[in-house]
């Protein structure tokens, strides 16, 4: 989340410093996103998988 807000800083910055390092803000801004994407799908996969697991342990 750190990367998200700081990226919009940065673009937020290079906007009144024409454009100085507003890629590598972009940059920060799009791998934040991506990183908290996958991470709310890894939960979600693991949430499942244990679902999954206690559901065939009962019916066992």
């Amino acid at each position: 989340m750190i990367t998200i807000h700081a990226g919009h800083v940065g673009r937020f910055r290079g906007r009144r410093l024409d454009g100085e390092g507003r890629g590598l803000a972009l940059a920060g801004i799009l791998t934040g996103w991506l990183v908290l994407f996958v991470c709310v799908l890894a939960n979600l996969a693991a949430l499942g998988l244990a679902v999954g697991i206690a559901l065939f342990v009962d019916s066992v």
